[in-house]
């Protein structure tokens, strides 16, 4: 029996060291990386090698990450690219988002959460053929879930939730809505139920005890039997979502728009994401429940 392929991961960057870090992490992880040193090194080789993610800073010399992503998405309009940002290139992240970027991290970053984020992506990528499956006749679906924290598996509900989303949106779209709906459901377990703040994550993310954090949070004060439920709604117009937890919730009144001013001042990737994707984003008063929308695009 012939051994499956690890997956290929294209990593654009004109920086060596960085490049280098990257594919090391890469293959502690289990991927194939393939180096880049700049954008149209990258088109040459995502053409001949067609990798399952790209990760690719935005400021690189003779051709941007922008530019780059645009043209990967013209040869696959299902590619999944990553951006590395720094200072300096907020209005190229914020276009490149909208153009359909998978995810970003800012610099420094941590090489962990890296990989995991490509992992994320893949579990993702793996179902999207199951798009091909859906009734163009269907008119109305909904579904409901409630699970406690303790119980959380969030891969397979996104799944189901999403499995007809083709009839609304273009096949290409549906990950990164995959993508939003992953980060506000771990806001709702992590910052909401566990109550676990975005710095205490940051510091242990840091440290490589995110894992031992989770655990102890899960015995503290009943939060693993905390529940989380989720209604979600598809209709011929639009796809909604709305997310609960037993949180204290938050003040969302100090969020900020994603535009380039505020992009490095957001406590986090998942709503800056989240509200790039869906074309509306809203919160209860209490800021424990959030509510998304997708209008349809066909």
């Amino acid at each position: 029996m012939s051994k499956l392929r690890s997956p290929r991961i294209l990593i654009a960057d004109d920086q060596d060291s960085l490049r280098k870090l990257l594919v090391k992490y890469m293959l502690k992880a289990g991927f194939e990386p393939i180096e880049a040193e700049n954008g149209k090194r990258a088109i040459e080789l995502y053409r001949l090698m067609r990798p399952s993610v790209v990760l690719s800073d935005i400021m690189m010399p003779e051709m941007d990450g922008l530019t780059l992503l645009k043209e990967i998405k013209k040869i696959d309009k299902q590619a999944s690219v990553i951006l590395m940002t720094g200072y300096g290139s907020e209005e190229v992240l914020i276009e490149s988002l909208r153009n359909g970027a998978a995810n970003y991290f800012k610099k420094p970053f941590n090489f962990q959460e890296v990989t995991e984020v490509i992992k994320h992506i893949l579990k993702y990528r793996a179902d999207l053929d199951s798009a091909q499956y859906y009734s163009p006749f269907l008119t109305e679906e909904k579904k409901n879930f409630v699970f406690t924290t303790e119980e959380a598996d969030i891969f397979p509900i996104i799944n189901q939730i999403t499995i007809n989303l083709a009839r609304l949106v273009p096949t290409a779209e549906i990950l990164n809505l995959k993508i939003g709906m992953e980060e506000i459901l771990k806001n709702a377990i992590e910052h909401g139920n566990l109550n676990i703040s975005a710095e205490e994550k940051n510091q242990a993310i840091e440290q490589g005890v995110f894992g031992k954090l989770i655990n102890s949070r899960l015995q503290l004060n009943s939060n693993g039997r905390k529940k989380i439920s989720i209604t979600a709604k598809l209709d011929r117009e639009s796809f909604t979502v709305t997310i609960r937890d037993q949180g204290e919730g938050f003040n969302w009144k100090s969020l900020l728009l994603p535009t380039a001013e505020s992009l490095f001042n957001f406590s986090g990737r998942g709503i800056l994401l989240t509200r790039i994707y869906f074309d509306e984003v809203f919160y209860n008063d209490r800021g424990n429940e959030v509510t998304l929308v997708k209008r349809g695009r066909l």
